[in-house]
């Protein structure tokens, strides 16, 4: 009786000690090497509808306690040719505007300029928008409905749909 029962809870114990985010998927699960800090960056997710081509591509990022939302998106240049040249640059302080189904807006912030790559005639640019522990409930609980990035040049603006959002939700769970 005794061997079952140690059986049974070593059982459970290996249950209790699987992570939360068993079923998340990772391009980095490390440990930094100079800071010790725990580093996870999710894999990217497409979140938003596919609009005249302009797609976002999102995923969650934490080092240590800090935590960020993390978007990739590009800009296909017209045949002018500055806007050929140009990259696409968030500035230090940038914005993120989330509108909610409630009609809610949440605002994040950048902390550095991003400047993306130009290849092409396109523009594809990757930024991290820093979240607190209110901000990251509210993106698990409330459906977003569109996005506005501002970048120096024009604002950005993307649409969610429902699976979208899920999909959001799922990958920000998971930092």
């Amino acid at each position: 009786m005794r061997p079952a029962l140690a059986a049974s809870l070593a059982v459970v114990m290996f249950l209790t000690a699987l992570p939360a985010n068993a079923k998340c998927k990772f391009n980095v699960d490390t440990v930094h090497s100079r800071t010790g800090e725990k580093v996870l960056w999710t894999k990217w997710n497409t979140f938003t509808l596919v609009i005249k081509g302009k797609v976002l591509v999102g995923s969650g990022l934490s080092i240590g306690d800090k935590k960020y939302f993390a978007l990739r998106f590009d800009r296909h240049a017209s045949g002018n040719k500055a806007e050929r040249d140009s990259a696409l640059v968030i500035p230090a302080n940038g914005k993120l505007l989330m509108k909610f189904d409630d009609q809610s807006i949440l605002e994040l912030h950048t902390e550095e300029e991003f400047t993306g790559d130009v290849e092409g005639g396109k523009s594809e640019i990757v930024a991290r928008y820093v979240m607190d522990a209110s901000t990251l409930n509210s993106l698990l609980k409330k459906r977003i409905m569109n996005i506005r990035i501002r970048t120096t040049g024009a604002d950005e603006d993307f649409a969610f749909g429902k699976k979208g959002a899920k999909k959001m939700q799922k990958t920000l769970a998971c930092i």
